[in-house]
């Protein structure tokens, strides 16, 4: 009875509340080098179901998520420069890179704000970004964002080509279209 009573106070605000599946993702990571910047890509990510609220144009993230980055579907194009970032990121023994979304809030208009942690070779460490959100349909959203973070924040070794060593930072760069069912 309490139940019914909540859902039916929620349709009556006009909140909904939808299991959403994501249609297309996608993670670019980027790192600065002295002799050559470095793009890999994996475009073979793991989510969980995101589970939104919708509110008019706005969205909320009602319950957490886990996004899974698995090392060997990074790629750069350089099999060998892969083979080492691997090795750089802790695999075999920690074979992906774990990112636990917490909570989605609105900062302003479409920008968000995503908290949550991103484990890369067991270190585990909070992280807050801003993200635009962008309706295409009342059914359908685009989320594109970036994050900066210090391979030294995760105890990471910096990759090195000709004795000289890539900048001490990593961007990430995501792209998600989620189709709310």
């Amino acid at each position: 009875m309490k139940k019914n009573i909540i859902y039916l106070a929620l349709l009556v605000l006009g909140v909904n509340i939808f299991p959403a599946e994501v249609t297309q993702k996608s993670i670019e990571f980027y790192v600065e080098h002295t002799t050559k910047n470095v793009k890999g890509v994996c475009g073979e990510i793991r989510l969980e179901e995101p589970n939104i609220q919708s509110s008019g144009n706005q969205f909320k993230l009602k319950s957490p998520f886990l996004i899974t980055i698995p090392l060997v579907k990074i790629s750069s194009g350089d099999s060998n420069r892969d083979s080492h970032i691997q090795e750089i990121l802790g695999y075999p023994d920690t074979p992906n890179i774990i990112v636990k979304i917490e909570s989605v809030n609105v900062l302003k208009d479409r920008t968000y704000t995503i908290q949550g942690k991103l484990t890369i070779h067991g270190n585990t460490k909070e992280f807050i970004t801003e993200s635009v959100v962008s309706p295409e349909d009342s059914k359908l959203i685009n989320v594109d964002g970036s994050l900066n973070v210090k391979f030294s924040e995760y105890e990471l070794e910096n990759p090195s080509l000709l004795f000289m060593k890539a900048k001490d930072e990593i961007q990430i760069k995501y792209h998600f279209q989620i189709k709310l069912k």
